[in-house]
């Protein structure tokens, strides 16, 4: 997938993102809440975020809609899909706190945003908002823990043999294993990583294998440097292929060039394939080759640290690296620092959706040019739609696996996270550069129906959610999706002309007292 509306330019780097956030979170130790709210957060929501910074405050109509657009096509479309493919029990008090949250972070931003003046205090509002709201999710972790261990208290076994007995006798038939992948890249990546973190979420991190030792000596790869390393090169995988159908097939052909670059300097650290992802020549040749590739793609190639110029520094450092890991490991052994691939991965990748993101802009900003389309109705419908298309075919698909509620948990917070940083980010950085520490933004007439919308739908879910005793129901995602048709209806109307925007005046002036 290429651009989203190109489809995949974004999304893969996306997929890259989350195993290696999932590892660079479990090295840092963070819980599954915090991790959630912050790193993992960024990693779904890196499109969005540099698609605002690279838009900047001057092009901020189409950056603006984009952001509350996407915040009612994920709270609306999103969630509406995972409740239709799949009922389920909400888990109320993370959603009533995660929706209040947004509910006070997009009234803010309202007001805010009335003057069409943005100070830098204001701006670093936004960023302080999900700070406050990082809090309370903290807090709330600590107080549910502190219930938990007070609930969970066993007395303690006096005869150790006892003890030693139990353990001995233990059913571990009951622990639940997840497949392994014969290659750190492909279709179920995400899916896969997320059903891991879910599991262990629900049964405890103790009680879940990812595999068996032996499971990983029988997974069918090739044996060899070499040949180890043109299979994991190769952009169309064996098992994705077989399991695709037609339509997957001519998508796994359209992105296998781009497909191919990634996992060339891309490393990724995937803990549901074997050996974690681990390809000796492949991953040497990514520290030789990734640190020079990026001075290029930064534009920074032709730059000096003092009179030595900074090239072949990072080429020779680079390189000193890559031969100096490949000397002592070993093909079929994981190296006891291979976590490290993984914040490797994560910087590669966070620049690549970075400069895709720029393209993107580009190309949106032809295609707007070309027919005529308001920079307000591209951010509502193409950008916020392929920003957005890949985490649905996501969680729609973790929903089916049977984790609705791990499909629907990120459907709040995600794109408040996006909107919070992305603006306050975005003019932090442009009125930061200002002498009078403002700056200026272009609104959309089509704003004041978004912000609408957004409230509408937040609203929605959660009026429906305590009326029912926290049961989304198929006729929940109905409701939400009649309400999106409703929003995008009035859009294109408006986009024509055939109805004024939702809070214009349209009243001739002289007829206004």
């Amino acid at each position: 997938m290429l651009f989203r509306v190109r489809k995949s330019s974004i999304e893969q780097p996306r997929s890259s993102f989350c195993p290696s956030l999932a590892v660079i979170a479990d090295v840092m130790r963070l819980s599954e809440n915090i991790a959630g709210v912050t790193i993992l957060a960024f990693g779904n929501g890196a499109p969005d975020i540099f698609t605002s910074i690279v838009s900047g405050s001057d092009e901020g109509i189409i950056m603006f809609t984009e952001l509350i657009g996407a915040g009612v096509f994920v709270t609306a479309i999103i969630a509406g899909s995972v409740a239709v493919v799949k009922p389920f029990r909400v888990n109320l008090k993370p959603l009533m706190r995660d929706a209040c949250f947004y509910i006070i972070s997009v009234c803010w931003i309202s007001y805010v945003v009335r003057d069409e003046t943005i100070h830098l205090w204001e701006a670093c509002s936004f960023i302080l908002c999900y700070v406050l709201f990082i809090a309370v999710v903290v807090a709330m972790q600590v107080y549910d823990n502190r219930e938990a261990s007070l609930k969970s208290r066993i007395p303690s076994v006096p005869d150790p043999d006892v003890l030693r007995a139990y353990l001995a006798n233990k059913d571990t038939a009951t622990i639940p294993k997840i497949p392994m992948r014969k290659r750190a890249y492909g279709l179920r990546t995400k899916l896969d990583v997320a059903i891991a973190t879910e599991l262990k979420r629900e049964k405890g991190r103790t009680n879940v294998r990812i595999a068996e030792s032996e499971e990983e000596e029988n997974v069918d790869r090739p044996e060899g440097l070499f040949r180890e390393f043109l299979y994991d090169i190769n952009p169309i995988g064996r098992e994705d292929w077989v399991n695709a159908n037609r339509i997957f097939k001519f998508i796994l052909i359209i992105r296998a060039p781009v497909m191919f670059l990634l996992q060339l300097f891309i490393p990724l650290v995937n803990p549901t394939a074997a050996k974690k992802g681990w390809s000796k020549l492949l991953n040497c040749f990514q520290l030789c080759v990734t640190p020079t590739l990026a001075l290029f793609l930064l534009n920074a190639w032709s730059g000096h640290i003092g009179p030595v110029p900074v090239l072949p520094i990072f080429l020779v450092l680079g390189t000193a690296f890559g031969v100096t890991v490949f000397l002592i490991t070993h093909v079929d052994r994981i190296p006891k620092y291979h976590n490290v691939f993984a914040f490797t991965g994560f910087l590669a990748a966070m620049l690549t959706v970075y400069l895709v993101a720029g393209e993107v802009m580009a190309v949106l900003q032809c295609v707007g040019y070309a027919f005529s389309i308001s920079d307000a109705m591209l951010g509502i419908t193409f950008l916020a739609w392929g920003n957005s298309v890949g985490d649905m075919i996501s969680n729609i698909a973790i929903a089916r696996q049977g984790f609705p509620r791990m499909g629907y948990a990120a459907c709040f917070g995600g794109p408040m996270f996006n909107t919070l940083l992305g603006l306050g980010l975005t003019y932090g950085i442009a009125a930061s550069q200002h002498p009078n520490h403002r700056t200026k933004m272009r609104m959309s007439d089509m704003a004041p129906g978004c912000f609408a919308f957004l409230l509408c739908s937040l609203l929605a879910s959660i009026i429906y959610l305590n009326i029912t005793g926290a049961v989304a129901r198929k006729s929940y995602g109905y409701l939400l999706y009649s309400l999106y048709f409703v929003f995008i209806l009035i859009q294109f109307l408006s986009e024509f002309r055939i109805i004024h925007p939702l809070g214009t005046d349209h009243r001739p002036e002289d007829n206004i007292d």
